[in-house]
């Protein structure tokens, strides 16, 4: 079974360094997300693994194998598109049978591998109909048919749910993922839908400006993130700028400014060190009196959105912070202007360094 092992992987067009000195490599049967904004050379990165582009520098080995100079024919591997590509005159069962016979399968052989992927995918009720009559999500079914129909072990998906809409994503998203577990394959899964890669991935890998950010699993990557970008692009946060101005045994406390301090159980900074701290939205809670590692403020707006009611609240200084209550029935909703304390617990203060380049910078999706 496939393990990927990317070394160095680097790939320039002009002045535009797409892929810089990527170092990753995906374990036998492992599922992989790589997510990231725009243009932060993940789609180059999965393109370069599977042979539709050359890296100006660095190796790409699969199952231990230099593949560099192997065509894409001949890497052993299943790929499907963010566009749907399945041949318009063919039904679905010539598009998914198309490449066995293509490469001169007995036309048996190539039977029973299509009934068998067709069975696993559950489309046997439209094998007989063209893609024009078919969902979007059931040509997509189509199209990760026909590269399994390969017999690769190693799955590569760009995008493969993007062109769907939200509710056939999020079925389609599991499907994928059980397909790829019942059959033991590697997955590497490119997609901009940070929830869609937290849900499915054993390991999440995060990009910026072509460069692996970091990377981990899902959970991982959410509650206790390394770097201040991942804690902004996974999910959402509440960023504060302080100082350290106590280190104990059992943490440290940070002084935001305007009589504000909050306790954390983070003790890897040093008194007097200039600081960020983030917390999720959902990790704080509204009390009506002052308590421990509280904060003051004023709620500014506050949006419904299903059972979760979004708080906007600026705090002394003019710094805004967000809080996601749950909606209970029979509860008193917070009103706008009123006067609350935002408790987080020491646990959910995560610290950072302060960035050299500043925290607007280091937050920025540019």
């Amino acid at each position: 079974m496939p393990e990927v092992k990317l070394v160095n992987i680097t790939k320039r067009y002009g002045r535009i360094i797409a892929n810089d000195h990527i170092n990753l490599t995906i374990k036998d049967r492992e599922y992989v997300s790589i997510i990231g904004p725009s243009g932060c050379g993940k789609t180059t990165l999965i393109k370069i693994i599977a042979g539709i582009i050359k890296p100006d520098e660095g190796e790409v080995y699969i199952n231990g194998k230099l593949v560099n100079d192997t065509p894409i024919e001949d890497r052993g591997i299943g790929y499907v598109f963010q566009n749907i590509a399945l041949f318009p005159h063919m039904t679905v069962w010539d598009n998914i049978i198309y490449g066995p016979k293509v490469k001169g399968y007995p036309l048996e052989e190539a039977e029973n591998l299509a009934r068998e992927t067709i069975e696993m995918i559950k489309i046997s009720a439209k094998i007989d109909s063209y893609p024009d009559e078919l969902s979007g999500g059931t040509q997509q079914k189509t199209a990760v048919a026909r590269a399994l129909m390969s017999r690769s072990s190693l799955l590569l998906l760009d995008e493969p749910l993007g062109a769907l809409d939200l509710k056939v994503r999020t079925v389609l998203r599991y499907e994928i993922r059980r397909i790829v577990k019942d059959l033991g394959l590697t997955a590497l899964h490119v997609t901009h839908d940070q929830e869609e890669a937290m849900s499915i991935s054993d390991r999440v890998v995060v990009m910026r400006k072509g460069r692996i950010v970091e990377a981990g699993r899902p959970l991982e990557l959410y509650i206790r993130p390394k770097r201040l970008f991942t804690a902004n692009f996974v999910g959402e946060a509440n960023f504060l700028a302080g100082e350290i101005s106590r280190v104990a045994e059992n943490g440290s406390i940070i002084d935001l400014g305007n009589n504000m301090k909050l306790a954390s159980t983070d003790k890897s900074r040093r008194a007097g060190e200039r600081v960020v701290i983030a917390f999720r939205p959902e990790f704080a809670a509204i009390r009506k009196e002052k308590g421990r590692n509280t904060l003051p403020g004023k709620i500014i707006n506050t949006i419904y959105s299903g059972n979760l009611l979004r708080l906007t609240i600026e705090l002394p200084g003019g710094d805004e912070i967000t809080v996601k209550k749950t909606i209970r029935t029979g509860e008193a909703f917070p009103r706008l202007g009123e006067r609350v304390m935002v408790n987080i617990s020491p646990e959910n203060v995560l610290v950072y360094p302060y960035p050299e380049g500043g925290l607007h910078r280091e937050l920025s999706l540019d």
